[in-house]
Formats: structure tokens, C-alpha cells, sequence
């Protein structure tokens, strides 16, 4: 097996959400794990979640990475580090939705192995859009991938419907129970609560999330060191 497809058997499911710049893929992944919609972030770095998901009915230690658009192909890093990938694109932007069909096709040559979600996003945005649906759900099914297209901004119950299958799906993907993440090592990463972070984002007055999961502010040299550590494993 190659590098780029090993995956382990223990340890946090980890997930990479890739895509171009402004298609919610930060949106997305705070509404998956908060419940709450944030329209704007910052967009020159990648954050790395770690929580604690119900995921086929069971407590799961999950890892997902919100990459950040600086490049226009997929990192070495990401596709070690992850064991499956969420590709969003807006529906109202046909040149992000190239560079999702560019990434499918990456991870279809390097990481065939992988589950993968493609996902539409902005759909309340019909009006404006660029990407028909059926293209799309066909682009998805030739890479044998799954999809779905959604509003982050509009439906808390779709995003969260259609990421728990997906966990779920990657979960089964692995064959057997995993462990705790408890033991992993890590480097030395600039750390703060998604509490503090989301209630700046979102205001003073407003009330915070709950503290369900860590925030870690990876650079690169920090994103090289914990896919060094992460293969160690």
C-alpha cells in the first residue's frame, strides 16, 4: 500500500474539507459541529477541530481539517494526514466547482481508497446558478463518490443530516471500532477554545456555543509536524 493511502485502524476519524475560497467550507464545518451559522472567516490558514461525535450511535473521536483555499491543488499534507475528504463548491460559482472536479480527480489517482463527499453548497442561491445539479451528482458518481447539495446557511438539519451519514459511512469504511485519541501525539500548535473564537466572530451579545471541541491554528510547519506524528501512530 502507498503512503498516501494508509490509513489507520485507530485513533479519531479524520476528515479534510477541501474547495475554493467563499464556498462555506469554514460555514459548513462550524454549522456541523455548533449548530450556528458564521458567514465570514479567515481564509490563510487551515483549522483542525478534534471532538467527541455521535456517530452510529456510539462516541467517536473525530479530526476535521478546514483547509484553507491558498493553493488550487490538494496539499501532500492533507491527503496523508486525512481518510476522507468533503469537496464543496458553490452552486453559484462554476470556476469553484472546476476546481472540485479537479480535486476529485486527485484523490481518484492518489487516494482511491478514500471516502469522499462531494457537496454543493449555496443552494438558496438557485437564482444565481452556474452548476446544474445533475451535472454535478454525475461528475460524483464517477468517481464513486457521494453527494449532496445544500444550503449551510439556510438548513442546520440538512448539514447535519447529510455530514453524521457521512461519518457514519467512514466509520464503516475502517472495519473495525476505533480508539480513543486520548495517546496521540501532537505537535506544538497555537491552541484556543471554539468558545472564545465563534463568540468574537459572533459578538458579545449573543450567547456562545457550547464548548464541544478544541481549535488548533495550524501553519505549515505545524500541518507538516502533525502528519509526521499522525503516521507514527
Amino acid at each position: 500500500m502507498r503512503a498516501e493511502e494508509r490509513v489507520t485502524t485507530s485513533g479519531p476519524l479524520r476528515v479534510a474539507v477541501l474547495g475554493g475560497t467563499q464556498v462555506g467550507k469554514s460555514a459548513l464545518t462550524v454549522r456541523y459541529l455548533t449548530k450556528r451559522y458564521i458567514g465570514e472567516y479567515r481564509s490563510d490558514t487551515d483549522m483542525l477541530y478534534r471532538c467527541v461525535l455521535q456517530v452510529d450511535g456510539a462516541p467517536q473521536p473525530v479530526e476535521i481539517m478546514d483547509t484553507s483555499a491558498s493553493c488550487q491543488t490538494t496539499s501532500h499534507a492533507h491527503l496523508q494526514w486525512a481518510e476522507a475528504f468533503v469537496v464543496v463548491y458553490a452552486i453559484n460559482d462554476k470556476q469553484s466547482y472546476s476546481q472540485a472536479a479537479n480535486t476529485l480527480k486527485e484523490l481518484n489517482e492518489r487516494r482511491p481508497s478514500a471516502s469522499v463527499l462531494v457537496l454543493g453548497n449555496k443552494s438558496d442561491l438557485g437564482h444565481l446558478r452556474e452548476v446544474e445539479e445533475v451535472e454535478a451528482r454525475t461528475l460524483a458518481l464517477n468517481h464513486s463518490a457521494r453527494f449532496s447539495e445544500l444550503s449551510t446557511a439556510e438548513s442546520c438539519e440538512d448539514v447535519t443530516d447529510t455530514l453524521d451519514s457521512f461519518m457514519k459511512e467512514v466509520k464503516s469504511q475502517r472495519g473495525v471500532a476505533t480508539g480513543n485519541c486520548s495517546g496521540n501525539v501532537s505537535p506544538k500548535q497555537r491552541k484556543m477554545s471554539v468558545t472564545r473564537m465563534l463568540g468574537s466572530l459572533i459578538g458579545r451579545h449573543s450567547p456562545p456555543p457550547q464548548p464541544i471541541t478544541e481549535l488548533i491554528v495550524l501553519d505549515k510547519e505545524e500541518r507538516t509536524k502533525l502528519v509526521r506524528s499522525s503516521r507514527q501512530i
